[in-house]
């Protein structure tokens, strides 16, 4: 994806990867299988979307009624070093959300009174945050803030 993306752009830049990055494209992707079985157990979430190719607005829109509004505040999103580095390449915002996760990995779905009992089922590491809310409207998404690359 992130060939296709360079190449799409036909960015060149002198700037190598660094070493840090490097080892970031070679994570391998964290499973919340055991988090979202307890979590469902205990009936905590109202549903959750893995963010892969298609970036974070696509994936969540997916889940989420017809009638109902997915409002994101791009504020809270905290990137990591490799979307910091594509965003220096002359990505422009718009397609940044639209096909990478840009470090939100995987979304719940709940009601904000189980936000701190869902944060026990997560180890420090992978606390989760709030990055927006859902609402009543015929849109079907809204932005607002800007991501801090």
């Amino acid at each position: 994806m992130v060939r296709h993306i360079l190449k799409k752009k036909n960015i060149k830049s002198k700037k190598f990867l660094s070493l840090d990055i490097k080892n970031e494209l070679l994570k391998p992707t964290k499973i919340y299988v055991k988090e979202i079985i307890n979590l469902n157990k205990k009936q905590l979430i109202n549903g959750c979307a893995n963010i892969t190719g298609g970036g974070i607005i696509n994936n969540l829109t997916r889940v989420i009624p017809k009638n109902l509004c997915l409002n994101v505040n791009l504020d809270k999103i905290k990137t990591n070093k490799v979307f910091k580095w594509l965003k220096k390449n002359n990505i422009n915002d718009t397609e940044m959300i639209n096909t990478f996760n840009c470090g939100v990995g995987f979304c719940l779905i709940a009601k904000k009174k189980n936000l701190k009992k869902i944060k026990n089922f997560f180890s420090k590491k992978y606390q989760p945050y709030k990055i927006g809310y859902i609402s009543q409207d015929k849109s079907t998404f809204k932005t607002f803030g800007k991501i801090q690359w």
